[in-house]
């Protein structure tokens, strides 16, 4: 079945119309939140590819060219040979910018594997050209990477570390802490009790403040966890006001102690950026607590939650994500090796 293709660099070269048709219903997949990411990754080079047919957009996948993306795995062997070939052979990663999530918008069947098909083929043209290592997909559902679109060229995988999501059915905050068992909300208050005795006080603000403050404490939970820097840290705080966003705080005695983004759209939430000044007990607790209220009253239906603490998160009602599948294709004999081998470990 033939489709009209168009690829670009630019949600300014598809048009905000055009962009957000598809989009629609989906989470961060608007024009504005694409311009955004665009303002943000400075490094990445965007590569979208838009199926038609007629004047009617059918399908999108949204690319990324990096050469710096960490690996969920433990081994430095693989650490070291992954990146030193990203710095030699860049990686082609089809992902919502931003927020972990598949950036594959398609059809319906029985278009979808058709579509599917064809984006796949366009898109490993565009790694050939742009001499990329993989071209990936990740942020699947189970189903997802087993659709038939995906040629033989794809090997699938599944990663550690899926992410959790909080569905909001509350009309506001002392109604979700009615839900939640006894002895949950028996530490909820002990929390907010012992951060009392401490002096914490949890501020939410419209924009970012104290940015140079925060970036100290961004990058002490990024050593905490032995993770690597994240290099848009700043670009996201300078630029959050262009999105759905909301500043948490908090401080101890005036001095900032932990720190927060929520970045939402199309109803969708994430706390992003967390900062902590470890030597400052229930900062934490204080700022999950901040970003499940924010996310209730500002009208979100979804506060997604990240990988870790998965036990503290399950208690406050989260629930584990199944966007943990990846497939993935290699541009050569060689790299396809160590495709297969890369597989194997995740």
């Amino acid at each position: 079945m033939d489709f009209d293709l168009q690829v670009a660099h630019s949600v300014t070269e598809i048009g905000l119309e055009a962009w957000d048709c598809l989009g629609d219903g989906h989470p961060f997949a608007s024009h504005r939140w694409y311009r955004f990411s665009e303002t943000v990754l400075t490094d990445d080079r965007p590569v979208y590819i838009v199926l038609s047919r007629g004047n009617e957009p059918l399908a999108r996948a949204t690319f990324w060219l990096k050469r710096r993306e960490p690996l969920p795995i433990p081994s430095r062997a693989v650490h070291g040979l992954w990146n030193t070939m990203l710095r030699r052979w860049p990686l082609l990663v089809c992902r919502v910018p931003l927020a972990n999530i598949s950036g594959l918008i398609l059809p319906d069947p029985p278009l979808r594997d058709t579509a599917l098909k064809t984006i796949a083929q366009v898109a490993q043209d565009q790694a050939r050209q742009c001499q990329a290592s993989f071209l990936l997909f990740d942020y699947l559902e189970g189903h997802e990477a087993q659709w038939a679109g995906w040629s033989d060229a794809f090997t699938p995988a599944t990663v550690t570390d899926p992410g959790t999501r909080l569905v909001i059915t509350w009309p506001d905050f002392e109604s979700y802490l009615k839900h939640l068992r006894k002895s949950v909300r028996k530490d909820y208050r002990r929390h907010r009790n012992r951060a009392a005795d401490l002096s914490i006080e949890v501020a939410h603000h419209p924009t970012v403040t104290s940015v140079d403050e925060a970036m100290v404490l961004i990058r002490n939970v990024e050593k905490h966890h032995n993770s690597p820097p994240n290099p848009w840290a700043r670009a996201v705080l300078e630029n959050a006001h262009v999105v759905d966003a909301t500043w948490l705080t908090v401080e101890a005695e005036g001095q900032l102690v932990g720190c927060g983004l929520t970045l939402g759209d199309g109803g969708v939430r994430f706390l992003a950026l967390l900062g902590l000044d470890y030597g400052v007990q229930y900062a934490y607790f204080q700022l999950v607590y901040a970003a499940i209220r924010c996310a209730i009253e500002e009208g979100a239906r979804i506060l997604r939650g990240g990988g870790g603490a998965y036990e503290m998160k399950q208690r406050l009602g989260f629930q584990m994500e199944s966007n943990d599948h990846v497939t993935f294709a290699a541009s050569n004999r060689g790299l396809r090796w160590v495709a297969r081998r890369l597989a194997k470990n995740l």
